[in-house]
């Protein structure tokens, strides 16, 4: 990371943006092409892996046939900070960005498991239930293995100078 001075180290400031953020965004890329998908995802603590739905078909899902490398982005702005002049504003954010590998669950437990985990992030409200197999079948399920993890936030931290507050 070139600015060591924003890099977020704490694991558990990582998962917090991954456990709030709403949307993601999965790179994937075939023939030389990029392609950004924004999509809803979750983050599971207990496996370390993030978890994504789909349709059964389109362009992403031939990107990850061609190649299972995958880049993943999610952010967090929590304010505009406006100076004069103009170029001196920035903005106040949080982000991840993982690299990965991901795959298409295929055992239905898994993609349970994985449904009930979105489920659980963006329908807290509504009752928890096994989804039946046609359903799971009709559903594309997608897992990302993290193999690297960088974040950061801006502005940068302030230091601390009372080691009591550490």
């Amino acid at each position: 990371m070139r600015r060591k001075d924003k890099e977020i180290t704490d694991k558990s400031e990582i998962e917090d943006i991954l456990l709030t953020a709403m949307v993601g965004r999965l790179g994937t890329c075939a023939n030389g092409i990029p392609y950004i998908t924004p999509m809803n995802f979750t983050y599971d603590k207990e496996t370390s892996k993030i978890f994504l739905h789909c349709a059964n078909e389109g362009r992403k899902l031939e990107n990850i046939k061609n190649s299972p490398n995958v880049c993943f982005e999610v952010e967090e702005v929590k304010e505009v900070i406006v100076k004069q002049p103009t170029c001196a504003s920035s903005v106040a954010y949080r982000s991840v960005i993982m690299f990965g590998i991901i795959k298409t669950l295929s055992d239905l437990n898994a993609k349970n498991y994985a449904l009930l985990k979105l489920a659980d992030k963006y329908a807290p409200q509504n009752p928890k239930a096994p989804f039946s197999d046609a359903m799971l079948n009709r559903t594309h399920v997608l897992e990302i293995e993290i193999r690297e993890i960088t974040a950061k936030r801006s502005p940068v931290k302030p230091a601390v100078t009372d080691p009591s507050k550490k």
